[in-house]
């Protein structure tokens, strides 16, 4: 590891070194305290143990790198460097990694890693739950959040041979209680896009529309450029950063996508690109294709969060819907999956997996319904069946007919013998 490991032995009591008996050890690692421990002998005694006291946490530190006694507050913050350092994360999740590192400190900062166990684990997840962190109790949802960093520590720390194994295997994870988001019932989805179609000249409507009619998300609506616009789709191609404002890359290569262009977008598009132009021309800024879709007053590129404040505001009040931009995403991905092809779905929502579908498209039963009959159609619906049922049936007349039997033969044997029976009963 490269660290400065020394030794100090001191007295604890009597006025010399040869009237003492009772010595306290430290080490300490490039000059910051470390460990120690008492030592009841002579001065000599007391030299040869520290020696040994200090080998032994020299052996420690060589064969892990870290050292034994090492807190949760410092692995964790070690942990973050190095996925800060890595480059592969993006700067809102080290952000939210941030954030609750900070509170499982608050919590577990000073217990020493090897001291961690199960039952301290779950105190822990009990005391973020009251509020220690937050001052409030936190939801179910939350504390799943700090769960989850908190067993991507400790999964780390086993492979750095910290501790030996993750005490959160055994714990269960906290159930997010997150009420599920619903789409926005398809007749205040369609007043609403017609309201918005009837504004003119501003471009959180034109972001909004383009959220709601082609499923973008708020980060990559507002990184639409106008070479984007491919005339018969829009090309997804990234999205721009929260907290810099940096235009980056999809998470996964399902995220650089085409959008089919339909007719609505199209004449919204055609309408807002002269109305910005003049826009532009009065701030003296020229449109280029590289000129942003959706701008600010400033005529700057306008912000995911500027987009969302504004939204917010304007949503409930002027066009009578009360969700989030995802939402609106929401909305538009559960009315196209009623109708379209799973894959279709999966492709325009820029999904990595087909299985995103559970989390962002809601049940519909009329789709549901839909999509039985749509099946029954396939297959050929009630008349088939009865074509199919018809069919049999001829099928094991011709039978009957092979084996000597007239038609019916089954039928009329088991009438005349029921007579028969009857006629015993009398």
């Amino acid at each position: 590891m490269g660290a400065k490991l020394t030794l100090t032995v001191s007295r604890m009591e009597g006025t010399s070194n040869a009237k003492c008996r009772l010595w306290r050890l430290r080490l300490f690692v490039d000059g910051k305290p470390a460990k120690s421990k008492r030592f009841h002998g002579t001065y000599g005694q007391a030299k040869a143990a520290g020696e040994d006291f200090k080998a032994e946490y020299a052996a420690q530190l060589a064969l892990t790198g870290y050292d034994p006694d090492m807190t949760f507050e410092q692995y964790a913050e070690r942990w973050l460097q190095r996925r800060r350092d890595s480059g592969d994360f993006e700067n809102q999740t080290l952000r939210s990694n941030g954030v609750n590192v900070r509170g499982l400190c608050r919590v577990i900062g000073q217990v020493p890693m090897q001291q961690l166990s199960r039952a301290r684990v779950m105190d822990c997840l009990a005391e973020l739950k009251a509020g220690a962190a937050s001052g409030r109790e936190i939801s179910g949802s939350t504390l799943r959040f700090y769960y989850t960093t908190l067993k991507a520590i400790l999964s780390e720390a086993v492979y750095d041979e910290v501790i030996a194994k993750n005490p959160c295997d055994n714990v269960r994870p906290p159930k997010p209680d997150t009420a599920k988001k619903a789409a926005i019932p398809f007749d205040e989805y369609s007043a609403m896009l017609s309201a918005l179609e009837d504004v003119r000249g501003d471009a959180h409507t034109v972001a909004i529309l383009l959220i709601a009619m082609n499923g973008f998300r708020r980060s990559e609506v507002v990184g639409l450029d106008w070479d984007d616009d491919l005339g018969d789709g829009i090309a997804v191609r990234g999205s721009i950063e929260y907290m810099t404002g940096r235009k980056k890359g999809p998470k996964t290569s399902s995220g650089v996508r085409v959008i089919p262009m339909t007719e609505r977008t199209r004449a919204v598009l055609d309408v807002w690109r002269p109305e910005q132009r003049r826009m532009l021309d009065r701030l003296g800024v020229e449109q280029t294709e590289k000129t942003p879709i959706v701008t600010s007053i400033y005529g700057k590129r306008m912000s995911s969060g500027t987009l969302a404040n504004w939204w917010k505001l304007h949503g409930p009040r002027e066009y009578g819907v009360s969700c989030t931009l995802h939402g609106l995403r929401h909305t538009f991905l559960t009315y196209l999956a009623a109708d379209g092809n799973a894959f279709a779905v999966k492709n325009i929502a820029g999904w990595s997996k087909i299985s995103m579908a559970d989390v962002y498209v809601h049940d519909d039963e009329e789709a549901n319904a839909k999509s039985m009959q749509t099946f029954e159609r396939r297959i050929g619906g009630t008349e088939t069946v009865q074509i199919r049922r018809n069919a049999a049936q001829r099928k094991k007349t011709q039978s009957n007919a092979e084996n000597g039997e007239a038609p019916g033969y089954s039928a009329n044997l088991q009438r005349s013998a029921a007579q028969g029976n009857a006629k015993q009963r009398q």
